[in-house]
């Protein structure tokens, strides 16, 4: 490999990934200090293959890097993903899609855990427009992105199965008519017989949505510009896409002066452009941050997370 190709892995992602442990519910299951030795051959390999020139830093999130690049003189981005749940069936909705309403696939190795997406502007994300008006353009996205759903994905009700599980045998540590209230939903919200209908985005906030480069030009599929990006696809339903519109951005809604109001707010921009059910979307949110707590509880420094959730719980409650 490459001194090159070496300096294609960010430190901060080194920070990130490093003692990491296995995703066992995934092939090639990996520790995160594994990969990042294997990493820069996985890059030096998949540069060659398909005749890709660096073209720019390269970005990470949690556990992907993210490469500028050109094919045969063409803007691209070469995106190579830790193995874990989250990002196993990402191609396929991404295929699905097509680009309308999201980055567009250009390849995929799902071996290497590796796509080449078309390029996106990773300067604008929608962090830098007002709250609501970013809310509203979400939900035109999830319009967009609306379709039945695929095979091969996990499902809403078994998700619901799961959370249940949890909230029985170990809750968070949260008021208990929270935790009863989050039985009822689990059960409630997976006997729905759409529950598990539409392929749907389950991370889409104001980080994962990014600008075309140019949004003057003509590039058919987008909400004035903007596609989501970094999909975690489930088969489920419009609803439960909401929920993460409202622990993003969280220090705004902290300074809001009535933060009920405000989340509430959130909540009815992006369905009133959805086409979403306010009342379904608030009872996902609650039992989403249920499963939030439950996983917080379980980090060093939790604390502050499950404080969070039961605030966005109270603001959903009615």
């Amino acid at each position: 490999m490459s001194n090159t190709t070496r300096d294609l892995v960010p430190p901060s992602l080194t920070a990130l990934m490093a003692g990491r442990p296995a995703d066992e519910s995934v092939r090639d299951a990996v520790d995160g200090d594994t990969w990042l030795r294997r990493l820069p051959g996985v890059l030096d390999e998949l540069l060659a293959e398909q005749d890709l020139a660096v073209d720019g830093r390269p970005r990470h999130g949690q556990c992907a890097v993210v490469i500028p690049v050109l094919r045969r003189g063409a803007p691209a981005a070469l995106k190579v993903s830790w193995p874990h749940a989250e990002a196993a069936h990402e191609h396929l909705a991404l295929r699905a899609w097509d680009g309308s309403g999201a980055v567009r696939l250009l390849a995929a190795d799902p071996a290497r855990w590796a796509l080449l997406l078309e390029r996106l502007d990773p300067e604008r994300d929608l962090g830098r427009e007002p709250v609501l008006d970013a809310c509203e353009t979400v939900g035109r996205l999830h319009a967009l992105l609306d379709r039945p759903a695929i095979a091969r994905l996990g499902t809403a009700s078994a998700w619901c199965g799961r959370i249940r599980e949890r909230l029985t045998t170990s809750p968070p540590p949260v008021p208990p008519r929270v935790v009863d209230q989050g039985l009822h939903l689990a059960a409630e919200l997976a006997a729905d017989p759409g529950v598990d209908a539409r392929l749907v985005h389950g991370d889409l906030h104001d980080a994962n949505v990014l600008r075309v480069p140019d949004p003057g030009t003509t590039r058919a599929g987008t909400v004035d510009g903007w596609l989501a990006i970094d999909p975690k696809p489930v088969a489920g339903e419009l609803a439960l896409t909401v929920a993460p519109l409202l622990w993003n951005r969280w220090d705004e809604a902290a300074r809001a002066h009535n933060l009920r109001n405000h989340l509430r707010f959130r909540v009815d921009y992006a369905c009133d452009a959805a086409g979403i059910d306010p009342a379904r979307a608030r009872a996902w949110t609650i039992l989403r941050e249920l499963d939030n707590a439950w996983w917080a509880a379980r980090e060093p420094g939790g604390h502050d997370r499950i404080t969070q959730a039961v605030a966005i719980i109270k603001a959903m409650r009615d």
